[in-house]
């Protein structure tokens, strides 16, 4: 058995002590810089309130880190497209219109996180509204007329009936004759509550009836094309 010489027994005990010392602080550095690290403050968070189906828009996000340390930006939505998932700047892409021009608003929301090299991270939502310019107009239409008068030849008469309008049906009657119409209708570009163009499909026809229309939020005036007379409508509710 070799008997270790006490100097020498000392100077190894010394030496593996050290390398203990030094391992309880290289440990208790990393913990004390995991226990002390900070999450990242995100400044601004940049997104529209809406924006029409299909249209692109730059999302911005801007961060700062306690520490100083290099950040991670990724991004997540519910619908559309993005150029990418990573950045404080990237380009999102709406969802297209799913079947047509007439469609109710749909909400999307958007994500952001911000990740420091320690793990630490922040966070921001939003929501925008998608929507549809027709539908919206459409919908502002949408309600019961009555019919007050009617322009024919420079004449404007008396005229009694109706007219109920949803965002893609009507329905309209004359009480003078028991005239009754029904069918779908759709608005031509540019889309505007005030003034435009309307294409009636009456009965299920494939061909429309063209009008112009002018519209003040109470009166809605109809002018059909094709016997050059106009019809004065007042909105009920």
């Amino acid at each position: 058995m070799k008997i270790l010489s006490p100097m020498l027994f000392t100077t190894r005990l010394a030496v593996t002590l050290l390398l203990i010392c030094q391992l309880l602080i290289f440990s208790s550095c990393d913990e004390y810089e995991r226990l002390t690290n900070d999450p990242p403050e995100i400044n601004t968070f940049t997104v529209p309130k809406e924006i029409r189906y299909g249209e692109s828009v730059t999302l911005k996000v801007s961060a700062f880190d306690p520490e100083n340390n290099d950040l991670t930006y990724t991004w997540d939505v519910s619908a559309g497209i993005l150029t990418s998932e990573q950045g404080t700047e990237i380009q999102w892409t709406a969802p297209e219109l799913p079947t047509s021009e007439i469609e109710p608003d749909q909400t999307v929301t958007v994500h952001v996180s911000v990740r420091d090299q320690g793990e630490e991270a922040a966070s921001e939502s939003a929501s925008i509204i998608v929507f549809s310019k027709p539908y919206r107009v459409a919908e502002a239409f949408s309600g019961t007329y009555e019919l007050i008068r009617t322009q024919s030849a420079n004449e404007t008469i008396e005229a009694f009936g109706s007219m109920r309008l949803t965002t893609t049906t009507f329905t309209r009657e004359y009480q003078s004759n028991g005239a009754f119409f029904f069918g779908s209708y759709k608005l031509i570009e540019p889309f505007d509550e005030r003034k435009g163009t309307i294409y009636w499909f009456s009965d299920r026809s494939t061909e429309p009836i063209v009008s112009t229309y002018t519209w003040d939020g109470e009166l809605f005036v109809i002018f059909w094309t094709a016997t050059s007379t106009g019809d004065i409508y007042q909105k009920l509710n």
